[in-house]
């Protein structure tokens, strides 16, 4: 029986394999043994399908469990879930920006952002402000690593069982390596004692 889930579950698969050009309504189709015409029964259209396909592997990125309650933690954690996914799934850093609206695991995640910065004294668009901007490292770094060749900067493998922080143990060998993971870490703790400057300073009455 073809269902939402199935043709969702495809989709996924095709994109993480071929990249977004592969993946049409009639390649879909074809992978379940089924008409195209049919899938339009669930789906309006490419982009009606894109958004949930976006909707379903964003669900990774959502923390297990309570956030935690210091703002620093909570965002390292966001953060690295979300280089996790969209390194899985590459093409997602191409989706995100182009959906119409949030599905509900995109709400859940917004969620979880609000409550990770619930602690910080700042006015909601000043602190969206900096959850963005972390954010924006986060796709960035994320598409630069998902396009690099294979075999750039590697390393042995660190196993995951090895990394401290288990948000990253899923990366593929070939990004699971010190030289990958010091420059994201790297990166990310300058981008977000930026962010506790910003805080500090507001709460000082600074600029």
């Amino acid at each position: 029986m073809l269902t939402p889930e199935a043709i969702i579950d495809a989709a996924i698969r095709i994109a993480d394999a071929e990249g977004l050009d592969a993946l049409s309504i009639r390649r879909v189709g074809a992978e379940l043994n089924a008409r195209a015409m049919s899938l339009y029964h669930h789906f309006d259209s490419k982009a009606d399908l894109l958004g949930a396909m976006a909707n379903e592997v964003v669900a990774e990125v959502l923390l297990e469990g309570p956030v935690p309650a210091d703002w620093r933690e909570a965002l390292s954690k966001i953060a690295r879930r979300l280089y996790a996914t969209l390194i899985g799934h590459p093409w997602l850093v191409f989706v995100l920006p182009k959906r119409p609206r949030f599905g509900p695991n995109e709400a859940k995640q917004a969620e979880q952002l609000a409550l990770a910065m619930a602690s910080v004294d700042l006015e909601p668009a000043e602190v969206w402000t900096l959850v963005g901007t972390v954010n924006d490292y986060v796709l960035g770094h994320s598409l630069r690593a998902a396009l690099a060749p294979k075999g750039v900067d590697l390393e042995e493998p660190i196993r995951g069982r090895d990394l401290v922080d288990q948000e990253l143990a899923a990366l593929p060998d070939w990004l699971r390596t010190r030289a990958s993971l010091e420059r994201f870490e790297s990166g990310l703790k300058i981008v977000l004692n930026g962010v506790e400057r910003d805080i500090l300073e507001a709460g000082a009455g600074g600029p």
